[in-house]
């Protein structure tokens, strides 16, 4: 008996690894003993050694994640040359792995012929049942579980190349029963729900007709349902082609016959604005024979490429909207149709393309650029993964243009997850909505500041493009902004503390601008610096060099408009006088000012009258109105500390804060 280690690097995936599913069903025949592990063993198995260890691999832009698990294979093998690496990255670019694991076996392709493994049996692992209790070896929990995941078919045949299955399954079979191993897996781990076939393209299948009728027989026919092992429920089962159906090798009967399955949804790809036609086809097919719920993958920031006999032309940031228009607009079509008997959903999710032979996700497409790329992602967070069915949604998200599309593109990051209407919450205060509603308003005068700023340029918006397609706002890439206008709409993209950390670099000009021409961002910079616990004088300095006192008074006025007591800005302003060489006011008793106020040694009303003394740069005022407080403060101090434990090394503490405050204020407390 043998001691099995099986690794799936520590990536989020949405289903279990099956070929280490499969694998760890062909050793427990053999009688081993297998363990599963997500990224690496929990600590109470961490100096065991183990015998083989098999490592898979998922995508080839998870190479760094990948890495590690191999690195760590090495250390847990008793043999370095034990170690199986084997999935999709694997057979992909073995050359990367030879290269920098040279002890490890290298698996490529499928488990299913002679010399993969060096052990008796290894032709058949990859139709082997799948072993679904490896799954409770770890605590990362998929996605997907209750479900059987079978092939019925194997290939594709369309020879695309922007896809890897011509590698990985270069062979097309037509017909693979999943009788016995669905009869296997209720016997061994119990009935599941639902079906999830990982075919790559069913539809080419000679024996179509043959695979539909066997699902039918299975219990996976329009309507089936699942008891519910909690309740006994009927629970509605579903049928996935997951890896999607081929559009054009739909047909009318094969959609006919795919309407007599539980089908959810139907996947159909819209790689492609060339294949509109086929794509509205197939869609219509669908809906026709009463599959009403229907997603497609968007592929974009491609390159030119051939596939399916024809040549494609790398796609567009215009193309992936107009493609999510175009699915927006016939669902409108196919429900005025269709949707008398339920209505028809179509569910689009875009999908980044990403070469082969990348080793991570920073490849930018012909026509794209990081900026936009990004902007893409920020606007499918609220999707959640669930994709854009709504026009609601898709206009108010996408664009209800292409020109508005590209428009927020270009737009801020940060902007872009600002935008939308109010939403009112349930069981919240008044205060509390004013508060929100109030920010709301700011995030809007923004977003229309930059938006004004944007239409300002017209046709040569590229200019601005140009300036922010690679995603950097560094202050190496400001110095290319050579008009104010792109300088005004580059500040847009600084965070708070950047556009302070750098004003003296953005200039006076942006300054005013900043301060007058747009003064909701200055006020804005102010708000950050008092809601600021532990601000850095540094990032205080640019701005006192350029404003001065003015700067200290704008602090103080925002201060008393929305005090925030464990803010330490005062102490930061007179630290990065002091940097200067240049104190106007020694904020410090406005800093110790806070402090009587934390003590409740003074009231709100007296904190704000010493802050205005701090508008008129009275610091004798102010000293005399904290020292006038020092006997309160130590009584106060005295009162809240009288029963803790060591109460008598509080009180000395005390009054080596009322000597501190002599020491500030070079006085003495009498």
């Amino acid at each position: 008996m043998a001691d099995i280690l099986l690794i799936e690097p520590n990536y989020a995936n949405k289903y279990p690894p099956l070929g280490l599913m499969k694998i760890s069903t062909f050793h427990k025949k053999l009688g081993d003993y297998v363990v599963f592990a997500k990224g690496k063993l929990p600590d109470e198995l961490a100096k065991k050694r183990w015998d083989r260890v098999y490592v898979t691999t998922l995508f080839t832009f998870e190479w760094e994640e990948t890495k590690k698990s191999i690195e760590y294979a090495l250390t847990v093998a008793k043999d370095q040359h034990m170690v199986f690496v084997g999935g999709i990255m694997a057979t992909l670019m073995p050359e990367l792995f030879h290269k920098t694991f040279p002890t490890i076996k290298l698996v490529k392709g499928l488990l299913n012929r002679k010399g993969t493994l060096g052990l008796p049996g290894e032709e058949c692992v990859d139709c082997l049942t799948p072993d679904y209790d490896i799954l409770d070896d770890i605590e990362y929990k998929y996605p997907v579980t209750d479900a059987y995941f079978l092939y019925t078919t194997r290939g594709c045949g369309m020879k695309c190349q922007f896809c890897a299955v011509q590698t990985l399954e270069p062979e097309y079979v037509p017909y693979i029963s999943i009788r016995e191993q669905i009869a296997e897996i209720d016997r061994r781990f119990g009935p599941k729900r639902n079906l999830l076939l990982m075919d790559n393209n069913v539809l080419r299948s000679n024996k179509f007709d043959l695979i539909v009728d066997e699902l039918i027989e299975l219990g996976f026919g329009k309507g089936c349902t699942y008891p519910s092992p909690r309740t006994g429920k009927p629970l509605q089962r579903y049928v996935d082609f997951n890896q999607g159906l081929d559009a054009k090798l739909l047909n009318e009967h094969k959609a006919k016959r795919l309407g007599e399955l539980a089908i959810n949804p139907a996947r159909i790809a819209f790689d492609h604005i060339e294949d509109e036609e086929q794509y509205k086809r197939a869609l219509e097919l669908c809906a026709k024979n009463g599959i009403k719920h229907l997603s497609n993958y968007i592929l974009y920031n491609g390159e030119d490429f051939t596939g399916k006999g024809q040549h494609y032309r790398a796609d567009t940031p215009q193309d992936l909207f107009n493609r999510m228009k175009i699915s927006m607009d016939f669902c409108d079509e196919l429900n005025a149709k269709y949707g008398h008997d339920g209505k028809v959903h179509i569910f689009s999710f875009p999908m980044k393309y990403i070469p082969l032979n990348a080793t991570d996700r920073s490849f930018v497409g012909t026509h794209w650029n990081k900026k936009y790329l990004r902007a893409v992602q920020r606007m499918l967070i609220p999707t959640q993964g669930k994709g854009v069915s709504t026009r609601s949604f898709f206009e108010a998200d996408f664009g209800a243009t292409a020109e508005e599309f590209l428009e927020n593109l270009a737009m801020p990051e940060d902007l872009l997850g600002l935008r939308g209407h109010f939403v009112e919450r349930k069981g919240e205060s008044i205060e509390d909505r004013k508060k929100r509603y109030a920010q709301w308003e700011i995030n809007h005068r923004r977003i229309e500041e930059w938006t004004r700023l944007y239409r300002s340029l017209g046709d040569n918006y590229t200019s601005y493009v140009d300036l922010i397609k690679e995603n950097d706002f560094s202050m190496e890439n400001y110095a290319h902004a050579t008009t104010p206008t792109l300088r005004k709409m580059f500040i847009h993209n600084l965070s708070y503390l950047s556009i302070l950390r750098n004003i003296k670099v953005l200039g006076v000009d942006m300054l005013n601008y900043i301060k007058f021409e747009f003064s909701t961002l200055y006020k804005e910079l102010l708000k950050y610096v008092i809601n600021s616990k532990y601000t850095q004088y540094s990032c205080l300095l640019g701005m006192l060099e350029l404003q001065g006192t003015v700067f200290i008074t704008d602090i103080i006025r925002a201060f008393i408009d929305e005090p925030y007591l464990h803010t330490n800005v005062f102490d930061a302003l007179y630290k990065a006088q002091k940097s200067l060489k240049r104190i106007v006011l020694d904020t410090r008793s406005l800093h110790i000012a806070l402090r009587y106020r934390l003590a409740n040694a003074i009231s709100d009303t007296e904190l704000k009258n010493i802050m205005r003394l701090g508008l008129e740069c009275d610091e004798k005022k102010i000293e005399q109105r904290l020292y006038q407080k020092s006997k309160q403060l130590r009584e106060v101090l005295r009162s809240q500390n009288k029963d803790e434990i060591a109460s008598e090394i509080m009180l000395d503490k005390i009054e080596e804060i009322i000597a501190l405050l002599q020491k500030v204020y070079r006085k003495e407390v009498k």
